[in-house]
């Protein structure tokens, strides 16, 4: 039998062992962890630990008192996350093919660095309110309720913001600028960063920490089963914006069944309106053919 042929065969087995259906292959390595940090794996909580492995939609999260997450990708960008953050890696956005990003940060604190390296990797990534692409080399971003920070700590980056789900001009951010939005209000950008902001930068993302990649290179530490997501887990990105809300539909759709995850869902319909056919099959149903009266030939 040629290869080509057992491949074929071998396919649909290999697709239903845990950890080996596509796009479930390691893309990054925590090599830093200065507090608590978890990761939602497929409906799991799992406790990230220094040598932890990553994977593509992986849901990195850290403790409100966490000084420190840093994962390190595979081709040597560094994403550092500080206190009370959430964020989601390699997403998948639905709608819109040119809209790509390294991960997606819903809340808190990031850092990216791009390293040194000819050539660079790509680096960009995607918020609620802005895309940034085409980074250089660092930059620092804060995305709080109604409120959104970036730094760019050394290099450019081109900036996109997002009204509507709609991407508007891209601007670009030079080295040492500072850009900050309050609400729905228009970004306002200056030349350096503001007092505040500074004073609330978490104190690690000060430090030039280099890179740990190669001490877990050939140490993978497997991470220990923290307990099944609730609806809380779940919530932020149930309700997230439209092109991702449908990857958390495919994602979470057999815990509809679980009466406290659909009380949840049933709670505010209309910010997950994609969940509408799992909650009520019976609106989607055939309708029944109409009745012919007796003493009527039918058609």
């Amino acid at each position: 039998m040629c290869l080509r042929a057992l491949c074929t065969l071998l396919l649909p087995v290999l697709l239903a062992l845990p950890g080996l259906a596509l796009g479930a292959a390691p893309l990054a390595t925590v090599t830093i962890l200065d507090g608590d940090a978890t990761v939602l794996r497929g409906a799991t909580r799992l406790i990230l630990a220094e040598g932890v492995r990553v994977e593509a939609e992986d849901i990195a999260e850290t403790g409100d008192k966490t000084r420190l997450l840093r994962i390190e990708f595979d081709d040597g960008l560094i994403f550092d996350l500080g206190p009370g953050s959430r964020a989601l890696l390699a997403p998948r956005f639905s709608g819109d093919r040119t809209r790509s990003a390294r991960f997606y940060l819903m809340q808190g604190w990031a850092k990216v660095t791009v390293p040194k390296t000819t050539p660079a990797p790509p680096a960009s990534f995607a918020s609620p309110g802005f895309d940034l692409t085409a980074l250089t080399r660092q930059i620092v971003v804060s995305i709080q309720p109604g409120e959104a920070l970036l730094f760019a700590e050394a290099g450019e980056a081109t900036l996109v913001e997002r009204k509507a789900g709609k991407p508007l001009a891209p601007m670009v951010l030079k080295s040492d600028q500072f850009l900050s939005r309050t609400g729905d209000d228009k970004p306002v950008v200056t030349t350096r960063p503001t007092q505040a902001f500074i004073q609330r930068l978490p104190r690690p993302f000060l430090d030039t920490l280099p890179s740990r990649a190669a001490v877990f290179k050939a140490r993978e530490v497997e991470p220990k089963k923290l307990a099944d997501i609730v609806w809380a887990d779940a919530q932020p990105w149930v309700d997230a914006e439209a092109s991702l809300r449908p990857l958390f539909l495919a994602r979470w759709k057999p815990l509809a069944a679980n009466p406290e995850f659909r009380k949840g869902l049933l709670t505010n319909e209309r910010a997950h309106p994609e969940w509408d056919r799992v909650l009520h099959p019976e609106k989607y149903l055939p309708k029944p053919a109409a009745s012919v009266p007796r003493g009527y030939p039918s058609r």
